[in-house]
C-alpha cells in the first residue's frame, strides 16, 4: 500500500479512491495503468564494464582485496591452530601440577601420622 501511495504522489500513478479519502483503498484500471506505464521513460540497462563494478571498484582492486582476505584467513587459521595447541599444553600442565599437588598431599598425610607416631 505504501508503494502505491508513494507512486501516486511522486510519479502520478493513476489510482482512484472510492471513499474519497487520501489513505483509503484504491482502485486502478488496467487501461490507465498501461497508458501510465507507456508514458514513463524507459530505463536503459546498465552496461557492465569489465574493469568496474557498480560500486566503482576496479576488478584489479577487487582481486587485490580478495588476495589480502585469503592471506588474512590463512593467518587466522594458523593462529587458531596455535591457540588450540597452547590450550592443550596448558591443560596438560594444569593437570600435571594438580596431580603432583594431590600426590604431595597424599604423601604428607601418610608422613604426618608416621611423624606424630615417632614423636609420641
Amino acid at each position: 500500500m505504501r508503494t502505491v501511495q508513494r507512486w501516486e504522489a511522486q510519479l502520478g500513478l493513476p489510482v482512484h479512491r472510492p471513499s474519497g479519502r487520501d489513505h483509503s483503498a484504491v482502485l486502478a484500471f488496467s487501461s490507465e495503468l498501461d497508458r501510465w506505464l507507456d508514458s514513463r521513460p524507459v530505463r536503459q540497462p546498465q552496461q557492465v564494464a569489465s574493469e568496474s563494478s557498480v560500486s566503482g571498484i576496479s576488478t584489479a582492486e577487487l582481486e587485490a582485496l580478495l588476495a589480502r582476505a585469503e592471506i588474512l584467513l590463512e593467518k587466522l587459521e594458523s593462529l587458531l591452530l596455535r591457540s588450540e595447541d597452547m590450550q592443550q599444553r596448558l591443560s596438560l600442565s594444569v593437570n600435571t601440577v594438580a596431580n603432583g599437588q594431590i600426590g604431595r598431599d597424599i604423601r604428607s598425610e601418610e608422613i604426618l601420622p608416621a611423624t606424630r607416631a615417632e614423636a609420641a
